[in-house]
């Protein structure tokens, strides 16, 4: 999956240290965009030393994370650098991060997405509206009037594959960009156990109760900001699908040898509907940690 980046190592801790410009990346969004270089037959991410210009103001580079000792920073405030008409450098839609290679690189990609829009999206106190500063000890941002702390916001999800015997039901999103296959999922809302948002979330969109609730994987999903848990559970009664339109386009039981093979197995999502094609639905946390 996506963060499975092995043997790279990601690091979260909040370490900044000075940017070394032949070697650190530079992640520049403009809303659900992220600046590319279109080479070959693929994009490349920017080094700090391929935009020399922005990079040299070193007071409005912000720290992200490492992956080994490369460091990932951002802009900020966040900027739209403008496109030059000679330059291979554009905005291209953070989708097109799902296909990116190498793998790791996607992860930092999208991970520096997830905390470029928290950071972009709370620039303010929520406490007493004056501006944010951003705390020297840790990666949090810190109001000046009134000292209020702010972390960085996950948000909790759930993906479930419902089985009947040898059948899996797969759905299609009614408005969305990705228009493959996929597996029921939606947010935790508060005061709910995951396994609570599973059957609501099941029972909304396609009316059916499910039993024998299972706990599959989990994955840090930066596209929609969230944390993935993912599940396996058996219908509960009749199969017969009332579909909510507003949500899904279509969903429908396939058999397990009708199930297209995937080889992208970045998404949680492809993953689990591979281990039920395969017949193979044990733990993938406790397989990965062994």
């Amino acid at each position: 999956m996506l963060h499975n980046i092995e043997p790279h190592k990601y690091s979260c801790n909040f370490a900044p240290r000075p940017p070394i410009y032949e070697q650190d990346y530079f992640l520049l969004f403009c809303g659900e965009q992220i600046l590319l270089k279109q080479e070959n037959e693929g994009v490349i991410l920017p080094r700090l030393s391929d935009l020399p210009d922005i990079a040299r103001r070193e007071q409005e580079l912000l720290y992200l994370f490492s992956i080994d000792d490369i460091v990932f920073w951002a802009y900020y405030p966040a900027i739209r650098i403008k496109e030059r008409n000679n330059s291979d450098w554009k905005y291209l839609p953070i989708r097109n991060l799902r296909e990116f290679d190498p793998p790791w690189l996607a992860f930092a990609a999208i991970t520096g997405y997830h905390l470029y829009f928290w950071y972009d999206h709370n620039r303010y106190c929520g406490a007493c509206g004056a501006k944010f500063g951003h705390s020297a000890a840790e990666r949090a941002l810190l109001c000046p009037d009134c000292d209020y702390l702010k972390y960085p916001e996950i948000a909790m999800a759930i993906i479930v594959g419902i089985c009947d015997g040898d059948k899996l039901l797969l759905t299609r999103y009614a408005e969305s960009h990705y228009k493959r296959y996929a597996l029921i999922a939606g947010f935790v809302e508060i005061g709910e156990s995951p396994e609570d948002a599973l059957r609501r979330e099941v029972f909304e969109e396609v009316g059916l109760l499910v039993k024998n609730i299972r706990y599959y994987a989990s994955q840090p999903w930066g596209f929609s900001r969230s944390l993935l848990l993912g599940f396996f559970a058996e219908v509960d009664g009749s199969g017969e699908i009332t579909l909510d339109t507003g949500e899904l386009a279509e969903a429908v039981w396939v058999k397990r040898e009708d199930i297209s093979a995937e080889t992208n197995l970045i998404s949680l999502t492809a993953t689990m509907m591979m281990a039920f094609k395969n017949n193979n639905l044990r733990n993938a946390d406790k397989n990965e940690n062994k």
